[in-house]
């Protein structure tokens, strides 16, 4: 029992230590947040026309 309460401490204490470092780079830099939480536009890619070419006999005029 005393190795799984151990256990839990240095997690809880690694978990502390990670969010008392992100809280400092973010008052630091104030970039790590907006990476996690800001919407990104997608771009949706415009399929491309292949272009085919027509004999000079064939060709519409108008």
């Amino acid at each position: 029992m005393q190795m799984a309460i151990t256990f839990m401490a240095v997690v809880a204490g690694m978990v502390f230590s990670l969010a008392v470092a992100l809280l400092a780079e973010e008052f630091i830099f104030g970039q790590v947040f907006r990476l996690f939480f800001v919407r990104q536009s997608v771009q949706q890619s415009v399929p491309q026309f292949v272009r085919q070419t027509v004999g000079a006999e064939t060709e519409q005029k108008g």
